[in-house]
């Protein structure tokens, strides 16, 4: 993770963000990461879960019944 994206990060952490917040801030640099793959179908699904909305992230990280 480059330096200046972590700084940042740590900056917002505390200014006491949500973590709503936090995963909106990360989610650009996490597009960025999809750039950079070079087959289209592993970019396509890169990109998928990278710009996912914070409640679709949330609800995937609930356990499963």
């Amino acid at each position: 993770m480059p330096k200046r994206l972590l700084t940042a990060l740590l900056f917002i952490l505390l200014q006491g963000c949500t973590e709503q917040r936090l995963y909106d801030t990360a989610q650009g640099a996490r597009v960025n990461q999809c750039t950079k793959i070079a087959d289209n179908s592993e970019r396509a699904r890169c990109y998928d879960t990278a710009t996912q909305s914070y409640d679709r992230y949330e609800q995937s990280q609930q356990p499963k019944p």
